[in-house]
């Protein structure tokens, strides 16, 4: 899930504010999007660039609730300061580097100065859910796979797995697509010749130091005629530098998607 930030100006920002407040967990995002008016500019943030954002300025409230797809958070004008300090941090810029697009955008669109633009932050409409699902192996680069574990970590805890490839999806630097025929022929081959890379597969996610037992199993296990795909990645990327890895199983994704998470409101991180 993506989210977008909506910079409006403080003249229509101050009119709405108490009514965006008052119904920022519970109204719709179209609801929301009506009070904002059309006096605004738009910016995306990626999966990932939306979620590291929220950790860092847990002093605006975010809100999240999986289980309804939501994600948002509002900066009033007069509270601009804050957000704009932590998006100006070198350190942090460093840090975020490796996943900043939206991030660098939202950097260089708000004003130094508080008191001209509020910010208010909504999830995407739910046309990314439509998508027909693929069964597939995601790459990740190292230092992206770095910011962004402790996420793969909570969703799959939470069993959002919709979430999990949506987030891996932005990021990635390279994929597997797998018919179910496939899926299913990959995984009987791995119980048999790799049981080691089936328990990766199904952990759904393997850290760049696991990445050699990943690729080792591949070969292992490998027919061309039957993961001709699966073939000629491992042709392109044997003996490249560790990847994080991904694995999507759409069967979960299904009963995921509306699964009953709890609405987060996150603590600011110091």
């Amino acid at each position: 899930m993506r989210v977008h930030a909506y910079l409006v100006r403080s003249e229509r920002f101050l009119k709405v504010e108490d009514r965006v407040l008052e119904r920022l967990s519970r109204a719709s995002r179209e609801e929301l999007l009506e009070l904002l008016g059309k006096g605004y500019v738009k910016l995306e943030l990626m999966s990932g660039e939306w979620r590291s954002l929220f950790e860092q300025v847990g002093v605006y409230d975010p809100v999240i609730n999986g289980r309804l797809r939501m994600a948002r958070m509002v900066v009033a004008p007069d509270r601009l300061a804050k957000l704009v300090n932590v998006l100006w941090r070198h350190e942090i810029n460093d840090l975020w580097l490796p996943i900043a697009h939206g991030l660098t955008n939202l950097t260089y669109a708000l004003p130094l100065a508080s008191g001209l633009i509020g910010v208010v932050f909504l999830e995407e409409s739910e046309d990314w859910l439509q998508a027909e699902p693929t069964y597939e192996m995601i790459a990740i680069k190292p230092s992206v796979f770095g910011l962004l574990a402790p996420h793969f970590e909570r969703l799959v805890s939470d069993g959002d797995f919709t979430g999990l490839s949506r987030l891996a999806s932005d990021h990635a630097e390279s994929s597997v697509e797998f018919s179910a025929a496939r899926w299913l022929n990959f995984k009987e081959t791995c119980a048999v010749k790799a049981p080691e890379l089936l328990n990766l597969v199904e952990n759904h996610v393997a850290t760049p130091e696991q990445y050699p037992v990943v690729v080792n199993g591949i070969r292992r296990m490998l027919d061309p005629h039957q993961q001709p795909s699966l073939d000629a990645w491992l042709r392109v990327h044997f003996g490249t530098k560790p990847q994080g890895l991904l694995f999507r199983d759409i069967r979960l994704e299904r009963h995921a998607a509306r699964s009953a998470l709890p609405t987060l409101v996150m603590a600011s991180v110091q």
